[in-house]
């Protein structure tokens, strides 16, 4: 990278060709590459033919955040195209050599009404980044970009669905794993404690989805429920205040849990044995026995007690239901279908009365 004035940035940068795309490739500071670029943000009404999606201010403050906490951090290049020369010039370092140096006067396109530079991937990153929005200080620390020479609107559009739609995402459980494997057991109970409790529920020996959950990386045929999955139950169960969640030591939580899984087991052994053919364990119906969960916890703890067999007892108070696929839970989906297997099996269970929580509490822990 070069001199620059205030206005005027200069970078050096090698020129080729990507899959038959003509681009510049160089690094430069992620200020100067927000100023001088622009979103062209599609609106059906005000901008028909824009290339960018609407931008989440969230994803652009976790992107700041990311590359300013992070000490160490990495971006994928940013994805520039250059539509309007005035006020860019590109001119060869030498006569034979792909080494060419970039000269931009950052002031005047930044105010002019078209788009000199657009973005096609990296919007969020550039947004917070130029240090104009109160309370982001701009970004000086160098990135990659690469900046498209020749291409069209349409062409802009075409690579901007390639790269957002056509690659293969990320598995969510594998995110999850890595998470788990870049942490510390204390940390990630602190910072993901369902995240926690899951890796728990699959880790332990004595846990009924010992061997079961799917992390990432190979699949295999055992391993049939997905950690993200597991995750999200958990979330529900926690998701409103009972005495689970009033307990205040995670690994007392998630032996309770585990307690109430076992139940679970010993409640519905056919589903655990061929979860293929039934529900509770896929989707909807885990995230139904999840919130189940949370209520035969409730009722448990409230009695003083917290073992598998005292949740059983709760479980086995009402009906036998039906988990196959033609049993009254198919059909049901999501959330709102999770609340209804839940709402639909606990309107038929027997109620139980309390004592104190902190006794419990301690015993668990006398337990551990």
């Amino acid at each position: 990278m070069k001199n620059r004035t205030k206005s005027k940035v200069q970078i050096d940068v090698l020129v080729g060709e990507v899959l038959g795309v003509k681009v510049a490739r160089g690094f430069a500071r992620l200020c100067d590459l927000a100023r001088m670029s622009r979103p062209d943000i599609y609106d059906a009404k005000t901008n028909p033919t824009g290339t960018q999606r609407d931008l989440s201010p969230k994803h652009a403050r976790d992107a700041y955040g990311y590359v300013q906490e992070e000490d160490l951090a990495f971006w994928p290049e940013v994805f520039l195209s250059l539509r309007d020369a005035s006020h860019i010039v590109l001119k060869p370092v030498s006569k034979h050599s792909s080494l060419h140096r970039i000269s931009v006067d950052i002031e005047p396109i930044s105010k002019a009404d078209d788009i000199h530079i657009s973005r096609i991937d990296g919007n969020h990153r550039l947004h917070l980044a130029d240090g104009k929005t109160e309370g982001y200080s701009e970004i000086t620390k160098t990135v990659s970009f690469c900046l498209a020479l020749e291409m069209t609107q349409d062409e802009e559009i075409k690579l901007f669905r390639d790269i957002n739609d056509n690659q293969r995402r990320m598995n969510t459980s594998h995110l999850d794993n890595i998470n788990v494997r870049l942490s510390t057991a204390a940390q990630l109970a602190r910072r993901d404690p369902m995240l926690y409790i899951a890796k728990k529920l699959s880790d332990d020996a004595d846990s009924p989805f010992f061997g079961k959950v799917y992390d990432g990386g190979k699949s295999g045929v055992t391993r049939f429920l997905p950690l993200r999955s597991l995750k999200t139950g958990l979330e529900y169960m926690f998701s409103r205040p009972t005495k689970l969640t009033a307990l205040d030591d995670r690994d007392v939580q998630a032996t309770v849990v585990k307690n109430y899984f076992l139940a679970l087991k010993r409640w519905q052994p056919d589903a655990f044995q061929r979860p293929k053919e039934f529900l509770l364990l896929r989707g909807a119906g885990l995230w139904g026995a999840c919130f189940l969960g949370a209520e035969v916890i409730d009722r448990t703890l409230a009695d003083g007690k917290y073992k598998p067999l005292d949740m059983l007892k709760i479980l086995e108070s009402g009906p036998e239901w039906d988990w196959s696929k033609g049993g009254p839970f198919q059909g049901l989906s999501g959330r709102s279908g999770a609340v209804r297997i839940s709402d639909t099996i606990v309107a038929e269970l027997e109620d139980q009365e309390g004592v104190s929580l902190r006794s419990v509490m301690k015993r668990i822990a006398d337990d551990l």
